[in-house]
């Protein structure tokens, strides 16, 4: 019973944070701090990102691409803890949308939020059609995803990506514990899976010396050195280590906030990093041909599952130790489009609620049974679904590249406008977590990273950008719009060869601009005047 009242007491302040924040408290607050840090883990997902990225990494870089993980996990570390110590003191929907508005200003705030909610909607279609492709490779399951399917136009990996989205919508839409539920079922089965395969793989299955992951032999042909090879691999890297804000975007929904919060944001990068490593290291030794496991990735194979399945042969019944690897994949790729569409709804339901998107405040509105932003979560998996029936599954997949390097444009702005905040004094009041002294290095430490991120992302060919600017770059991390794109099936080489990344950053920030200004946006008023120095609301 004192356990009872006491989480109510904490609800309760909570409720008081966001009203002084100028929010009235509308969604259900139930999740603890597993549930948050869970719905963090699965956006980052490293099951689904070793299982696709880091599978083509191998194709790309040759073992040595090992040392782009922990890499990428200490650049990103930096972004970590700023937006750790921003989600202890606005633990709010919308996360890096709401953070930029309050320390910077309406337009960096907006153009934060719109940039980075595209992002998140192509990116909850790409993994979406993800599930039908591990399906595919399960034995008892296999089918051919470009069979057709049950709807006319339609292969069986859109098919089946289709049917994923609307399963997390409808489980979006019903509340969001029972979002935390099965993601809590999920991350536990993605979390326990990997390091037992992990440590199967480096005790029963050790091929390899530990020399082979400083061998930059096997891709040598493909660049004039390694760095420029390195880069690329490391782009595998980039695509999975995003999404920790997750637990701030969750906030208004997670008892004691203002801790739970940061601590999910640190947790979901440091363990994800940590599992990430030692199934990398276990994989990459466990190979009996490194040769072949390049060549491979090199043709959109599936290396790190056929050397799961190769070596890990015991059975029970008609599955194998390696189709039990394939089952876990499926899960954590399921829950993890289910947590990447609830971080995009919460974004457009804080947008919306704002009155900062097209058509009011419809996605702002709270259903009154679920305590969900239920109009929100529909839009968000039709919007997801559309490249699926006007693209098809490959082309969506392609996309999602552009919306990768697109988050890390969405962090560098938000990131900027914090600096910025930092120069006229922010913080002067205190939260639960504290970068101190070291926010405007650790701050400046994320923009050098962030930066440096989006050109290794932005670079293409190499008559551009010399060495740096490989040809890899075209095939494999900002290909061209008329190598890939389609509608209805027919490939639209006749668009201009301009880059993807570019391509839909452009349209997105020309989009929202027009928009921005035909609607007004820069007339609207805030719910609630702030200490443009602090970033916190006013208390009376």
């Amino acid at each position: 019973m004192a356990g009872s009242v006491e989480s109510t007491d904490v609800a309760a302040r909570d409720d008081a944070h966001l009203r002084s924040l100028g929010i009235k408290p509308e969604l259900a607050r139930t999740l603890g701090f597993l549930s948050v840090f869970a719905v963090a883990f699965s956006y980052i997902s490293v099951s689904t990102g070793t299982f696709t990225n880091q599978a083509v990494a191998f194709g790309v870089g040759g073992p040595a691409v090992f040392w782009a993980w922990p890499l990428v996990i200490l650049g990103q570390t930096f972004v970590a803890l700023n937006f750790a110590e921003l989600a202890s003191h606005f633990p709010v929907a919308g996360s890096i949308y709401q953070w930029s508005k309050r320390l910077s200003n309406k337009t960096l705030g907006w153009f934060t939020g719109w940039i980075y909610f595209w992002a998140g909607v192509i990116t909850v279609t790409a993994v979406a059609v993800t599930v039908p492709l591990v399906l595919s490779t399960i034995p008892q399951t296999a089918f051919v995803l470009s069979d057709p399917s049950p709807v006319p136009g339609l292969d069986m990996q859109s098919f089946i990506g289709l049917v994923a989205l609307v399963t997390t919508t409808v489980i979006n839409i019903l509340g969001v514990r029972l979002l935390a539920i099965i993601n809590n079922i999920g991350v536990a089965a993605e979390i326990l899976g990997m390091l037992v395969f992990a440590l199967i793989l480096l005790f029963f299955a050790n091929h390899q010396p530990p020399s082979i992951l400083f061998d930059t032999s096997y891709t040598a042909n493909l660049g004039n050195g390694y760095l420029p090879i390195f880069l690329v691999g490391m782009f595998m890297a980039l695509f999975v280590v995003y999404g920790f804000d997750t637990a701030g975007t969750f906030g208004e929904e997670t008892v004691d906030a203002s801790r739970q919060a940061p601590r999910g944001v640190l947790s979901a990068i440091w363990l994800s990093g940590l599992v990430g490593a030692i199934f990398l290291l276990a994989v990459t030794l466990s190979f009996k041909d490194v040769g072949a496991a390049v060549k491979s990735g090199q043709a959109f194979g599936f290396p790190i599952a056929d050397t799961i399945k190769g070596n890990l042969t015991f059975s029970f019944g008609s599955f194998t130790l390696g189709d039990l690897y394939l089952i876990v994949i499926l899960i954590a790729v399921y829950v993890c489009t289910l947590a990447i569409q609830g971080a995009t709804v919460r974004l457009m339901f804080s947008m919306g609620r704002d009155g900062r998107l097209p058509w009011g405040r419809t996605w702002g509105h709270v259903n009154h049974t679920f305590k969900t932003p239920a109009y929100a979560s529909i839009a968000v998996g039709i919007l997801a679904a559309i490249p699926l029936v006007v693209t098809g599954a490959g082309s969506a997949v392609v996309l999602a590249i552009a919306a990768t390097g697109t988050i890390y444009l969405s962090y560098f702005l938000c990131n900027l406008g914090v600096l910025a905040a930092r120069a006229r004094g922010w913080p002067h009041k205190g939260a639960w977590f504290s970068l101190g002294a070291w926010g405007t290095i650790l701050n400046i430490l994320a923009l050098i990273w962030g930066g440096a991120m989006i050109i290794n992302i932005g670079i293409w060919t190499s008559s551009t950008f010399g060495d740096f600017g490989s040809d890899l770059r075209n095939t494999w991390s900002n290909p061209f719009i008329n190598t890939f794109l389609k509608v209805g099936g027919k490939l639209l080489d006749q668009l201009p060869a301009i880059p993807v990344f570019e391509t839909f950053v452009g349209v997105v920030v020309i989009v929202g601009a027009i928009y921005y200004i035909a609607s007004r946006q820069t007339a609207h008023d805030d719910v609630v005047e702030f200490d443009p120095a602090t970033g916190e609301a006013l208390i009376g």
